[in-house]
């Protein structure tokens, strides 16, 4: 066990002990928020104590015996991380595995994410305003309402069927670029961009509009509901649409698998285990197979999000990453194991590649880890 990724998790969780937040640290665009009769009488009595004794650590025996428990499981349970945190190549990532660790293991309760912050709320409330007509699209994914949207004002000349928050992380905060290290890691005017996981068309019309017209974005996308907004969205942007070619392939280690599935609007993902099945089959296809079935110059980009189903996926790439080299934009939010197994499989590939991570939301997704081959 590395020591000093042991001490710094450990002094966080220790941090966070005192806190119990509320409504101010949960997304209800993503989720309602309720809460339990329980979390009300202990935030009661918060008020009381700050009140009475002007205590400001307030601190249950139960947190006590659950940093307790984390702590006596750390040694087993973060095996491979401490390697994740030396991989990292700046200060910033560090800290922020470092508290999405404790985010993940104390919960929204105790951890605020480092973006939950007034100017970000500010953001989300000028995204707002960004609604162009009364037309909508109604998701049955959480009741989602996606709002007819007008960009330009936000320097991306497009329409879109979109959510405020969903605006603010693509195209506010640009969730695919990672802009604090020289030269930021991004896609560039007239590369080839891989967009794994196109959803409902936010981030093709968003590497479209990046890469310009000299450049191309390959969009791959098989839920059929998604695929349906998706077009739509295309449709609102004629000149960026024909920038974009959407592969209705399931991306994988292997071509040509039958894979199941479920219907579940963006978190739609493939079930790899045969004690779960889904209703639906979508077929596989590799990364490495396309590029070579489309006699691809160049690979410069990917971007994967993918459900967790990311490091399969990036198997079904080797080939094309020795060949190009490209920078990358990986998600590795959806399965705890993907913090550690997907670093080291890009490590292992020897390619030279340096690793950074950034996050994008005040809730436990849209972590995204960013590669790129060192300068010089």
């Amino acid at each position: 066990m590395d020591e000093t990724f042991l001490i710094k998790l450990s002094q966080e969780l220790i941090r966070n002990l005192p806190h119990w937040y509320g409504s101010d640290n949960w997304d209800s665009e993503v989720l309602p928020y309720r809460e339990s009769i329980k979390d009300r009488i202990f935030t009661y009595k918060r008020i009381i104590n700050r009140t009475i004794f002007n205590d400001y650590s307030l601190v249950r025996t139960t947190d006590i015996n659950q940093l307790l428990e984390i702590l006596a499981l750390l040694e087993h349970s973060v095996e491979g991380l401490p390697a994740f945190y030396r991989l990292l190549n700046d200060d910033y990532s560090r800290s922020l595995l470092i508290m999405l660790l404790a985010h993940r293991k104390m919960g929204y309760r105790k951890v605020k994410l480092p973006l939950n912050v007034p100017e970000y709320w500010a953001m989300r409330k000028f995204a707002s305003t960004l609604v162009k007509s009364q037309n909508k699209i109604n998701i049955e994914f959480r009741d989602f309402v996606l709002q007819h949207m007008e960009l330009s004002t936000i320097g991306f000349p497009l329409e879109i069927f979109f959510l405020p928050g969903g605006v603010t992380i693509t195209f506010i905060l640009k969730q695919y670029e990672y802009q604090r290290s020289l030269p930021a890691i991004k896609a560039q005017p007239g590369d080839f961009v891989i967009d794994a996981g196109g959803c409902w068309g936010d981030t093709s019309l968003y590497f479209a509009h990046t890469v310009g017209a000299h450049g191309k974005v390959y969009t791959f996308e098989f839920e059929s509901d998604n695929l349906l907004v998706l077009h739509r969205n295309l449709a609102l942007n004629p000149e960026l649409s024909k920038r974009i070619e959407v592969i209705p392939s399931a991306l994988w280690d292997k071509s040509g698998e039958e894979i199941s599935y479920s219907l579940n609007g963006p978190a739609t993902s493939l079930f790899n285990n045969k004690e779960k099945q889904g209703s639906l089959r979508a077929s596989t296809l590799t990364i490495d197979e396309f590029v070579k079935g489309k006699g691809l110059p160049r690979v410069d980009f990917i971007k994967m999000d993918i459900e967790g189903s990311e490091l399969k996926a990036l198997q079904g790439a080797q080939q094309t990453m020795y060949k190009f080299k490209p920078q990358l934009a990986i998600s590795i939010y959806h399965k705890d194991e993907d913090f550690i197994e997907i670093p080291r499989y890009l490590d292992n590939l020897n390619l030279g590649y340096e690793f950074y991570m950034d996050h994008f939301t005040i809730y436990r997704g849209e972590t995204i880890l960013f590669a790129r081959t060192r300068p010089g």
